[in-house]
């Protein structure tokens, strides 16, 4: 009988969302500002719910065009919401890249 070590990077990692995933949801603002797509955004956090948001608005005074949500559904388990003015929830996801993906085609429509 042998034993052979599989190595999951995936599941070695810490849970929660990181600060990596959240210097890229800034970076997709930030290109699309620079393009004057998107002028506004928000970022609302509630630790006793555990759900924090990333809102992006093209105006001051319209209602948000995309939010993503993220939220805390288990103990090392994080869930992934996008949601579209007028179209709501477009993705959903328990990993970060899916949803993230689905945000850069929305952001890259604008463009």
């Amino acid at each position: 009988m042998s034993f052979e070590v599989i190595n999951n990077p995936a599941f070695l990692r810490n849970s929660g969302f990181t600060q990596a995933e959240f210097k890229k949801l800034d970076a997709l603002y930030l290109r699309a500002a620079a393009e004057k797509a998107l002028t506004y955004r928000s970022v609302e956090c509630d630790f006793d719910e555990g759900v924090a948001s990333y809102t992006y608005y093209t105006s001051d005074n319209q209602p948000p065009y995309l939010q993503f949500i993220i939220r805390k559904v288990g103990p090392r388990t994080m869930m992934y919401e996008l949601y579209l003015l007028k179209k709501g929830r477009i993705a959903k996801s328990g990993v970060f890249d899916r949803v993230l993906e689905k945000l850069q085609q929305e952001i890259e429509g604008l463009l």
